[in-house]
């Protein structure tokens, strides 16, 4: 979208917020929060320790609500009703990083039975997202491990937080693991627009490591497939209806279901 019609864009929706007169703390562009949920994805990663003991993986992947409210509560009853091991959002659940739209989201993020952890998108770094974000989630960039897999979350909005912005941390990630490396990210780390250079190298590194078997991201809004340099890259599609993607790691398989076709595809991690 060019910048002049994002501009009119966000002015519009923001219009639309303070004519509503949604609750909100502060102001809509300050730190505070009327939910009080802290370190969100600091005390889900603890539940997760032990998720492999049946040698299943069962993961829930959404992207892209932004403002999508109606969607996303359909998402998250259909994944209620589901045996996952955690839920994985790949960011970019709001539209503006204001404090009211973390709040809505986190009115029905809390309404998730399973464990659940999110990874921050552009659309949430902006302004004071990212003390929103570590307000209510904890760190920008964390991992857990389970018996058998390191999953690492990396916060990838460069262009709309360019101080928290750490490339580096992601690469000792992957490369301190003893354990095969899943990576969840919002912006593919191929994105050419926002990566180049020394970012771009470290990028390449990072999906080309031995450890990483995966990299899943959203921010397109429509679902992908891939394999780079034998790394499997799936792209979440963005939360409308039942558009939300159930997948299984068992070994070295990966199943893949689309919830809103039903389409089943597997494939293979390398080794």
């Amino acid at each position: 979208m060019k910048s002049w019609l994002r501009l009119i864009f966000v002015a519009i929706i923001s219009g639309i917020l303070v004519a509503a007169c949604a609750p909100f703390r502060d102001s809509l562009f300050s730190n505070e929060l009327l939910r009080s949920e802290r370190d969100l994805n600091v005390k889900a990663s603890q539940e997760l320790s032990d998720i492999d003991g049946d040698g299943i993986i069962r993961i829930a992947l959404i992207s892209d609500s932004h403002q999508n409210y109606v969607s996303l509560d359909q998402a998250i009853n259909d994944i209620n009703r589901e045996t996952v091991d955690f839920v994985a959002n790949l960011g970019d659940f709001t539209n503006s990083s204001y404090n009211l739209e973390y709040d809505q989201f986190i009115d029905s993020y809390s309404r998730i039975i399973f464990p659940a952890v999110t990874v921050i998108g552009n659309h949430d770094a902006i302004g004071a997202g990212p003390e929103l974000f570590e307000k209510a989630f904890g760190p920008l960039n964390f991992y857990f491990e389970s018996q058998t897999v390191r999953y690492i979350f990396f916060h990838s909005a460069n262009l709309e937080d360019q101080d928290r912005f750490d490339p580096a941390w992601l690469k000792n990630a992957v490369t301190a693991s003893l354990k095969p490396v899943f990576i969840f990210t919002h912006v593919p780390l191929r994105d050419g627009e926002r990566y180049a250079g020394d970012v771009a190298q470290i990028m390449n590194d990072v999906i080309t490591h031995a450890n990483v078997k995966m990299v899943i991201n959203g921010h397109n809004h429509v679902y992908s497939l891939g394999n780079d340099s034998g790394t499997v890259m799936l792209q979440v599609p963005r939360v409308e209806g039942n558009r939300w993607l159930l997948i299984e790691v068992q070994g070295n398989q990966l199943n893949i279901v689309r919830k809103d076709t039903g389409e089943t595809v597997s494939v293979t991690f390398k080794p």
